[in-house]
């Protein structure tokens, strides 16, 4: 896979998640965008029911990071996810 475009093997969803946390979010000191958990699902919740499924698609492909191994609605709203490409 290298020197392949890394939307290429992650797929659809993901890469539109990137693009709703892109948009979204807020770019921080180290000029990466991120966005909290709550934002992010009250924003994707009507695109797709399978945010947190997405989430860690992405994470495993090396485009965001969130700390914790699981997201759930209402608990972890503050978390905040950082879009790393």
């Amino acid at each position: 896979m290298l020197g392949k475009d890394a939307h290429s093997h992650v797929g659809k969803e993901v890469e539109e998640l990137c693009l709703i946390i892109r948009s979204t979010g807020e770019v921080g000191e180290d000029g990466h965008v991120s966005v909290t958990f709550g934002q992010l699902f009250e924003t994707y919740v009507t695109i797709s029911n399978k945010v947190v499924g997405i989430l860690l698609r992405a994470r495993k492909h090396g485009l965001v990071h969130f700390e914790g191994e699981m997201l759930w609605q209402g608990k972890d709203d503050d978390v905040i996810i950082t879009l790393l490409e």
